[in-house]
C-alpha cells in the first residue's frame, strides 16, 4: 500500500498501526528445502520495506547468518526441527534445538514422529515431548509441538492432545503446512476438549482475510501463512475505505 497517496495522515497512520497489528500475530517467511537464497531475500525484503515485524521469519537454518546479516537480528527467526514426518530419532531433535540456539534463533517447532502417532503409541509420543519441554523449556520465545491434524480423525487427534498434555507441551501447531491445511473444525476440537489449555497455531493453506480473522476469533494469537503481506494489504484497504468513507 502506498501511504504517501493518502490525505489524511492521522488516517495512513491509524491503518498502518491496524496493520503491523495484524502481522504481529503471523509467522511468515521462505521454508522448504528447494527454496533459494533469492526466495528468501525476496521475501525478506518484501517484509522489511512494510516497516512490520511477524512473529517470527521462517527459515531454514542454512540462511540464518544471510538474514541475521541483513536485519541486523531485528526480526525473530524461527526454524522447525524434524519436517515435517518427525522421524528424527530423540537424540537428533535434542541435538538440532540445541543448535538452533546457538545460531540464534529464538522460535521452533518440533515435529512429532508421525509412525508413533499413526500406529498409536501415544506413551511414546508423550515420553518423546516430555524429553523436550524438560531440556527446552523456556529457552525458545516459542516452542510448539506440531501435528499432522488433518490426517487423523477426532480421537487419534484428542489422544495425541492427551499425551501432549501430560508431557507439559502447551502450544501446539495444527498441521506442518506442506500440504496439510488447518481447519475451523480441527481447532475447535481442541477448544471443545481442551478449553484454556493449548496455545494452538494453525497453519497451512491461510491464505484470506477472511480465514485470518476467523482463526482470531477462535482465539488464535499465532498464526502461519505465507501470505501474511497480502492478507494485510486486503485488510488495510478495507480499513482505508472505512475510514474516508466515515470522513467524507
Amino acid at each position: 500500500m502506498d501511504f504517501n497517496k493518502i490525505k489524511d495522515p492521522a488516517i495512513a497512520k491509524r491503518v498502518w498501526e491496524e496493520g503491523a497489528e495484524l502481522v504481529s500475530h503471523c509467522h511468515f517467511g521462505v521454508q522448504g528445502l528447494t527454496k533459494t537464497e533469492e526466495d528468501v531475500k525476496k521475501a525478506l525484503y518484501r517484509l522489511l520495506d512494510t516497516g512490520f515485524k511477524p512473529i517470527a521469519f521462517d527459515t531454514e537454518p542454512t540462511f540464518v547468518k544471510m538474514i541475521q546479516s541483513i536485519t541486523g537480528g531485528s526480526i525473530r527467526l524461527h526454524a522447525a526441527v524434524s519436517y515435517p514426518l518427525g522421524r528424527m530419532t530423540l537424540k537428533k531433535k535434542l541435538q538440532d534445538l540445541e543448535n538452533l540456539l546457538n545460531m540464534g534463533i529464538e522460535d521452533t517447532c518440533v515435529c512429532l514422529d508421525w509412525q508413533a502417532i499413526f500406529s498409536h503409541r501415544y506413551k511414546d509420543v508423550e515420553m518423546e515431548a516430555a524429553a523436550i519441554m524438560r531440556e527446552f523449556d523456556g529457552k525458545f520465545f516459542k516452542n510448539a509441538f506440531v501435528i499432522p491434524a488433518t490426517l487423523l480423525s477426532d480421537t487419534e487427534m484428542i489422544e495425541v492432545l492427551k499425551a501432549l498434555d501430560a508431557a507439559g507441551v502447551y502450544s501446539v501447531k495444527v498441521n506442518p503446512g506442506c500440504k496439510l491445511g488447518v481447519s475451523y473444525e480441527e481447532v475447535m476440537l481442541i477448544k471443545r476438549n481442551f478449553p484454556n489449555r493449548f496455545d494452538i497455531h494453525p497453519s497451512g493453506n491461510i491464505r484470506t482475510l477472511e480465514q485470518f480473522e476467523k482463526y482470531r476469533e477462535l482465539g488464535c494469537q499465532v498464526i502461519h501463512t505465507a501470505s501474511t503481506l497480502d492478507i494485510a494489504e486486503v485488510y488495510m484497504k478495507r480499513q482505508l475505505a472505512l475510514y474516508e468513507g466515515s470522513a467524507a
